[in-house]
């Protein structure tokens, strides 16, 4: 069994609209491992307010698995197919998963504060302290203010996040 936990990679999945946490329920009654970063966000109706999880990536689902389970990944309903780098299923490294995964943890409410004013834009940042300890990004501006871009280079995404001056230190 741990020489075949030695062959197991991170993959990343398209999967139907809408369905990140379905697809994840049906693999890991298949016996396989799939993460879906989720984040909590209030949304208000006319008549009331609820706090509800989304997608922190919008189509995508995360698997662990060994090249023999690959194709009972795609016989999953609603795996639209695996994220490709050249043709080639991309791999995931897993300080990316568990950079998400200590992101998720931190929850919804990651605007805490202000990014330090002598950063700035383009500057490659790394986290000094807290959960997030090592994760390294670079300095992005909008509209809302300052804010860390996590990238995810395996799939070609990245995640924002507004952290505290304090736990960032130049790379």
């Amino acid at each position: 069994m741990a020489d075949k936990e030695q062959h197991k990679k991170w993959h990343a999945l398209y999967v139907s609209s809408r369905q990140e946490k379905k697809v994840a329920e049906l693999l890991l009654l298949k016996g396989l491992e799939a993460y879906v970063p989720l984040v909590k966000t209030m949304r208000q109706w006319s008549d009331r307010k609820k706090m509800v999880e989304f997608p922190l990536l919008n189509g995508y689902v995360f698997v662990y698995v060994d090249t023999l389970e690959q194709q009972k990944v795609l016989q999953t309903r609603g795996v639209v197919n695996y994220v490709r780098i050249e043709g080639k299923i991309a791999v995931v490294r897993p300080e990316e998963i568990q950079n998400m995964k200590q992101l998720v943890s931190l929850g919804y409410q990651m605007e805490v504060g202000n990014i330090n004013a002598h950063l700035k834009e383009g500057d490659k940042v790394k986290v000094n302290s807290s959960i997030l300890k090592g994760v390294e990004g670079f300095v992005v501006e909008n509209k809302e203010g300052r804010y860390i871009e996590v990238v995810l280079e395996s799939i070609g995404q990245s995640i924002r996040v507004k952290l505290p001056h304090e736990i960032l230190v130049s790379v």
